[in-house]
């Protein structure tokens, strides 16, 4: 018979580790089935937004029908993709500026396609600072070339974290 033990932190850092999975694997899966399809839930879709909020701690997908032109466009599904983490800090292409960005971002997919189209127009990149658990942080990147979302690596995260808090 073997006994594991496991300490507080240990446990933590397994919980904190699967969050980030999490966050990871949606966007993947999400990335992947509009690549390969242009059907969710049955019914055929023109475009994909997944939706930044720093204030509500939340990313959003939403399949629309309509062409993206229409003002009035609705989407037929939208879900939120919330677990144990906060989004703290949402900048572009490594440039901080001295406030958080205020308004969401949105990244426009087509099906079908590898690229897509950061709204705030401009801006090769987003990068993401999560905090999960309230114990630890995790940095995120998308480029409009590949449109995936990609961990940043923890020696240019702590760089991230120091231009922003100076």
């Amino acid at each position: 018979m073997v006994t594991l033990y496991l300490s507080g932190d240990q446990i933590q850092k397994v919980k904190d580790k699967t969050v980030k999975e999490s966050i990871l694997a949606e966007m993947q899966s999400r990335y992947s089935r509009n690549l390969w399809s242009s059907s969710f839930a049955g019914t055929i879709y023109d475009h994909m937004d997944v939706t930044f909020s720093w204030w509500s701690n939340e990313i959003s997908f939403s399949y629309y029908t309509g062409n993206i032109s229409e003002e009035s466009s609705e989407p037929f599904f939208t879900n939120q993709f919330i677990d144990n983490f906060r989004i703290e800090y949402i900048i572009h292409s490594y440039e901080w500026t001295p406030n958080r960005l205020s308004e969401p971002i949105t990244l426009h997919y087509n099906p079908y396609k590898i690229s897509c189209k950061i709204w705030d127009e401009g801006y090769g990149n987003i990068i993401m600072v999560t905090r999960v658990n309230d114990s630890r942080d995790y940095c995120f990147e998308i480029n409009q070339k590949n449109c995936r979302l990609i961990e940043v690596s923890e020696e240019k995260c702590k760089i991230l974290k120091n231009l922003i808090n100076n």
